[in-house]
């Protein structure tokens, strides 16, 4: 059977209720993310807060390999207070089985 990558849409159908389950946390940015060290079938976004559930909730996703995560500056109006950070989260999907 032929193997082949997630789409954009694809990737935002599953992280995007995942997300919304708490009102808080913001997605944004997500895009497909081509880095070698990470493989293929790779996607980023950006939230201005992060859970423990959240993660977990897209870790369980029969789909999903694995989960990444790393802090970055947060842009202006975008933190919660004037020192605070966003994250950047990293999904690493299983290819899709045609």
């Amino acid at each position: 059977m032929a193997q082949r990558e997630l789409t954009l849409e694809e990737s935002l159908d599953i992280l995007r209720p995942i997300a919304e389950t708490e009102k808080f946390i913001t997605l944004s940015g997500h895009r497909k993310f081509p880095y070698k060290g990470l493989g293929k079938n790779v996607f980023r976004f950006t939230v201005n807060i992060i859970s423990l559930d959240m993660l977990i909730n897209i870790m369980e996703h029969e789909q999903v390999k694995n989960v990444y995560f790393t802090p970055a500056a947060a842009g202006p109006g975008q933190g919660m207070d004037g020192i605070s950070m966003v994250y950047r989260v990293y999904v690493k999907y299983f290819p899709v089985e045609e």
